[in-house]
């Protein structure tokens, strides 16, 4: 049958007016080097963010290891500091017992001669060597002199002499100075004369009835 010429009116590819309103499917399409290039580009950025990251890694473990090597370094500075500090401390508390040592047993044979002095001739013919010898122990007390504890304190045999014991019905008095024969001395940590000492002794049943 004879193609109606209405129909190729109404035909939009054999009517040359309305082939300008048919659009290629493809012609929106992006061409394909392009795509293909994207796809690299995203491939590239993707590698240099992970190299990135691996080298934020890599400072970041490198500056945890700087900061732990630069602490460490501020201790053992600090520890050194303070051995020296303890060290000079101690040369100088040798050096200040060393002074007072030399010097530490003419005094007390000073001291022995005013209670002589006092006891046989009397306290006025004792009482110009009672001030150089206080004098002396005044000087010895600035340069770190102190006297051993005495009577009331725990015995110490590191500081104290025994002589002898005493009975004593208090048990809090056992082992405790009662009396002090003669003083001690130390200066810092080094004992210059040991307190000769009587020590309480606790008994049972002691002064009861």
């Amino acid at each position: 049958m004879p193609a109606d010429p209405d129909d190729n009116a109404s035909d939009p590819v054999n009517d040359p007016s309305q082939r300008d309103s048919i659009s290629d499917p493809l012609a929106d399409r992006e061409p394909m080097g392009e795509v293909v290039d994207g796809i690299a580009f995203a491939d590239a950025d993707a590698d240099e963010i992970d190299r990135l990251q691996q080298t934020v890694r890599a400072l970041e473990a490198r500056l945890r290891t700087v900061s732990a090597a630069y602490k460490q370094q501020q201790d053992d500075i600090a520890a050194t500091k303070d051995r020296l500090t303890r060290q000079a401390s101690l040369q100088e508390e040798l050096r200040r017992g060393e002074v007072v040592g030399t010097l530490f047993e003419p005094v007390e044979n000073l001291r022995r001669s005013v209670e002589v002095v006092r006891k046989e001739v009397g306290q006025d013919a004792a009482q110009g060597l009672e001030l150089v010898l206080q004098q002396f122990l005044e000087s010895f007390q600035k340069l770190g002199l102190e006297e051993v504890p005495g009577k009331g304190s725990r015995f110490d045999p590191n500081l104290h002499e025994a002589l002898t014991t005493m009975p004593v019905a208090d048990p809090a008095l056992d082992g405790v100075v009662m009396e002090v024969f003669d003083r001690g001395y130390r200066i810092g940590s080094r004992l210059l004369k040991p307190s000769r000492v009587v020590i309480g002794r606790h008994q049972e049943g002691l002064g009861e009835a």
